[in-house]
């Protein structure tokens, strides 16, 4: 199954090369993924590979500290992709979706034997703050 949607995938991902790991403020390594820039929603989708994600009684995925390891990859890396001298919305941005993965999975692509966590931040005062608009009634 493929999403339909215009995107275009990035060469590189915010704050590291291919193959570069990430040291998350948990103490959590993450793998980045190419950035994925979702022209049709307005949003960069930016992905990383943490692979104890889905592992033993590793707490990890359902604590407090994935949600504060997704907020910062939101931002720093969010903004340093698209920079300060402009802001995110007079770019064409309105916010980021991070995600953290147990393997790689194409973009778009349904794996069910992968764990997927995904968070939607929108970009506000140059910061990202979770999205709840639709979640929080």
């Amino acid at each position: 199954m493929r999403l339909l949607s215009a995107v275009i995938i990035g060469v590189g991902a915010a704050g590291a090369g291919q193959g570069d790991t990430l040291a998350l403020p948990s103490g959590t390594q993450a793998a980045p993924l190419p950035v994925v820039w979702d022209e049709d929603m307005s949003v960069l989708r930016l992905r990383y590979v943490v692979p104890h994600l889905s592992e033993g009684d590793d707490s990890y995925a359902e604590g407090e500290d994935v949600l504060d390891d997704m907020q910062w990859l939101c931002d720093t890396q969010a903004f340093e992709l698209l920079g300060t001298d402009t802001p995110p919305q007079d770019q064409g941005w309105t916010g980021a979706v991070i995600t953290l993965m147990d393997r790689e999975v194409e973009f778009g692509v349904v794996d069910q034997q992968a764990l997927q966590l995904f968070e939607w931040f929108s970009f506000a005062d140059g910061k990202c703050e979770i999205d709840l608009d639709d979640w929080d009634d």
